[in-house]
């Protein structure tokens, strides 16, 4: 299985970390690195760790949501930009993993609008 680099930005186009992920069907997956990850997404992932990892599930949809208010994009290696949805980073492990819109965005684009939640 063949294995991409992509780099996660916020909306200001900051590198706010980078993965090796494979296409896994329905999602990528593989294992990111946060070091250059800032201090409040990298406490926003633990939580979510900490919800999953304790099966808090009644936390798990806010969580999820104010994760996805990020409106964060993957930067595949070969320039394509597009939204993440779903987005899961277990810190602990240094797991990864996410989903793409039905319709990609165009590479460079943040004129499309984002994805729901």
């Amino acid at each position: 299985m063949e294995t991409r680099t992509v780099k996660l930005i916020d909306q200001l186009r900051k590198v706010v970390a980078t993965a090796q992920v494979a296409d896994e069907g329905a999602y990528y997956g593989g294992t990111i690195d946060l070091r250059e990850t800032p201090p409040s997404l990298r406490a926003l992932f633990e939580e979510f760790e900490e919800i999953v990892n304790g099966q808090m599930f009644a936390f798990l949809d806010d969580i999820q949501e104010r994760i996805g208010t990020l409106s964060l994009k993957a930067v595949f290696d070969t320039g394509q930009e597009v939204y993440v949805k779903d987005l899961q980073v277990f810190p602990s492990t240094g797991d990864v993993s996410f989903r793409l819109p039905e319709a990609p965005a165009s590479a460079g684009s943040w004129s499309d609008s984002a994805p729901e939640g």
